[in-house]
């Protein structure tokens, strides 16, 4: 079976500003597989949010479909700047690897601060500097494709063709002037990661793009590839996508637009692709091969890590060397094998948490046994859990002490937080709340309802 990589595919991650697709991400690339490709790109329009599903995904499959290859990437609103009333062009961005996906993030989050509204939309493109600031940053760990019609290349490549035909010569130059500058920008950016993409399709606008785009990646010696640009999965839910579009009584441009997004196998496809080049097969099927080049680049990574919780610099408490050091200072009973380890700790985060508590018990008065037995349970539940998450739970409250005792230091009014922080004395004593949970009967458990 001839296979491809299916380098442009959207789900319904892309309906994030608009409707868009159809498409659940995991029968995406279930279909994908029926239809026998090799791999796939999800590019949702200016949206990483399906990444961590898509991602978990490729891992379950992994072992049933070892060749198949998921990459994750964005089709990006690409623009010189943000002036209202412009034309947003498209523009393909796929990591190669882990790097290129914290490329892609970063990236996404300059879009989506500097959003603004144009013709009743929201609008998330990214500047050309923006995209070369990023690139130049992280080298070598983008690829890029020009994307749809929608995309500045395809544009511009279209309207030369119009104007050849009719012999205006005057706009034909201003066309290909803007062809050459665009070309010589992605080729400086992503170098050997740049690919010209033209999409199957009988629609005679298409055809004549990808005619005139194979002109242009035989001039420059740019590979050619295919995008199916899916929003639907197959023929049958053509209409079903078209309604979808149409359900906020509106008119979107579905019939020609979207008559071929959709994915397709590799004869479907080369069939297509061939009505632009006058039904030779030869050239269809070396473009539709070249997204194997893309495939090839892509590396598998994961994109879960663990909880990291947020440490701020704390005042070092010395470590006690025996338990007596400290038990034959402040109190007779003694029995908290919990608060003992944490006196003793290596950890100057645990040792901070529990001097800061054992010193507000003295400040307000509270010092007794109850209230000790109290934070010894609170220790052990907090250690618990920061064991589970592999990291130190005791600088996250360590971390609140601070910025609450900051808020307080510039004259703030400290606002309500979540109830259940209430439940514990722990947090009463290092000030971040101002409720005593033993006085009033508040449960400590409650509080397990925040580490989430």
């Amino acid at each position: 079976m001839r296979t491809y990589f299916g380098i442009h595919n959207h789900t319904y991650y892309s309906n994030i500003r608009l409707l868009d697709s159809i498409n659940r991400p995991t029968a995406l690339i279930d279909k994908a597989i029926e239809l026998g490709l090799s791999g796939i790109a999800i590019t949702d329009h200016e949206c990483l949010s399906g990444h961590m599903e898509i991602n978990q995904y490729a891992k379950t499959i992994k072992e049933k479909f070892p060749y198949f290859k998921i990459a994750l990437g964005n089709e990006i609103y690409l623009t010189d700047d943000r002036q209202p009333g412009q034309k947003y062009f498209h523009f393909i961005l796929i990591a190669k690897d882990a790097i290129g996906h914290k490329a892609l993030r970063e990236l996404s989050s300059i879009a989506w601060y500097h959003s603004y509204m144009d013709r009743g939309l929201e609008r998330v493109p990214t500047t050309k500097s923006e995209l070369e600031t990023i690139v130049n940053k992280y080298p070598g760990h983008l690829i890029a494709t020009t994307a749809c019609m929608g995309g500045e290349l395809s544009t511009n490549a279209l309207a030369m063709s119009l104007a050849e035909k009719v012999n205006d010569i005057a706009n034909a130059q201003v066309y290909y002037n803007n062809i050459v500058n665009f070309i010589a920008y992605c080729q400086k950016l992503f170098k050997d990661d740049f690919y010209i993409e033209c999409a199957p399709s009988s629609t005679e606008d298409q055809c004549q793009t990808n005619a005139k785009l194979y002109r242009i990646a035989q001039a420059y010696n740019i590979p050619m590839v295919i995008g199916t640009d899916a929003h639907y999965l197959t023929q049958n839910e053509r209409f079903v996508h078209k309604a979808y579009l149409n359900s906020k009584n509106g008119e979107r441009e579905v019939d020609d637009f979207y008559e071929f997004s959709r994915l397709m196998d590799f004869d479907e496809a080369e069939k297509l692709l061939s009505l632009s080049f006058e039904g030779n097969r030869d050239i269809a099927a070396n473009i539709i091969n070249n997204t194997k080049i893309i495939q090839d680049k892509i590396q598998e990574y994961s994109l879960e890590r663990k909880q990291i919780i947020p440490k701020v610099e704390v005042p070092d408490y010395p470590a006690l060397e025996v338990e007596s050091d400290f038990t034959g200072r402040y109190k007779t009973e003694w029995d908290f094998p919990i608060i003992d380890s944490l006196l003793t700790s290596n950890n100057i985060q645990e040792r901070y948490w529990i001097n800061e508590c054992l010193n507000g018990l003295r400040e307000k008065n509270i010092y007794t046994t109850e209230y000790l037995a109290r934070i010894e349970t609170e220790a052990d539940v907090i250690k618990y859990i920061g064991e589970k998450l592999d990291d130190c739970l005791f600088a996250y409250f360590n971390t609140f002490k601070h910025y609450i005792d900051l808020f307080w230091e510039c004259g703030s009014i400290v606002g309500p937080g979540r109830g259940s922080a209430t439940g514990f004395l722990s947090n009463y004593l290092l000030g971040i709340t101002q409720l005593d949970p033993i006085r009033w009967g508040l449960p400590y458990w409650r509080l397990t309802l925040i580490i989430d």
